[in-house]
């Protein structure tokens, strides 16, 4: 049941435009799997194609819209936008890692998340309310965001450690990233999450006290 200011529509276009960029986001997918056993070096255009998308569905649904998307569909798909935009920056630096074999997974998981949550919220402009919800959902996108990078980390850390003691390596050029890469960039995720999830817990407390 929808709370006090929000609604939901059988007839949004919210799921619509998320299947359509999440397409994207599935044949980066397929092609990263690929690079396992062959070149593939145009595998993260799709998915960028699809983060532009994601970005102009974002303008056009919350930021100018009469009923933005909120609640729940809001923190799945930032939390989404946010991965992408983690793996993209990831690809650029690190083009011989197939970072998007462990991203983009959690990616469409997201969004489907987002597609059952679909939600909207009314726009009554800015409040004590209205900022601390923002915080709420930006903080826990965070949270989601930074959770996510810690175990890809680790994963990709225990992983490069069961390939080197097999004295064994992923089909050149791909590789992994170094185990003191993964160590470093986890623990700056989980200093990242404590952030948030502190964020996530002022949010609550204003919204409580003060906002109820």
């Amino acid at each position: 049941m929808a709370g006090r200011g929000s609604h939901v529509g059988p007839m949004t276009p919210v799921p619509i435009f998320v299947i359509s960029f999440a397409a994207f986001y599935l044949v980066s997918f397929l092609l990263e799997l690929c690079r396992l056993v062959r070149r593939f070096d145009l595998a993260p255009l799709p998915a960028a194609l699809g983060f532009v998308y994601h970005t102009l569905f974002f303008c056009q649904h919350h930021i100018f819209a009469e009923h933005p998307i909120g609640g729940v569909t809001m923190l799945f798909l930032a939390a989404a936008w946010g991965l992408v935009l983690v793996y993209l920056l990831w690809q650029f630096r690190y083009p011989n890692v197939p970072f998007g074999i462990f991203v983009l997974p959690l990616v469409l998981l997201l969004l489907g998340g987002g597609c059952l949550s679909v939600s909207t919220i009314e726009t009554t402009g800015l409040s004590l309310r209205s900022l601390t919800k923002m915080l709420h959902v930006a903080s826990a996108a965070g949270l989601v965001i930074a959770g996510a990078i810690w175990c890809i980390c680790r994963v990709l850390y225990f992983l490069e450690v069961h390939l080197l003691r097999k004295k064994r390596a992923l089909t050149p050029p791909t590789k992994l990233p170094s185990l003191e890469w993964s160590s470093t960039i986890s623990r700056i995720a989980l200093a990242i999450a404590v952030f948030c999830l502190c964020l996530c817990g002022l949010a609550i407390v204003l919204f409580t006290f003060f906002c109820g």
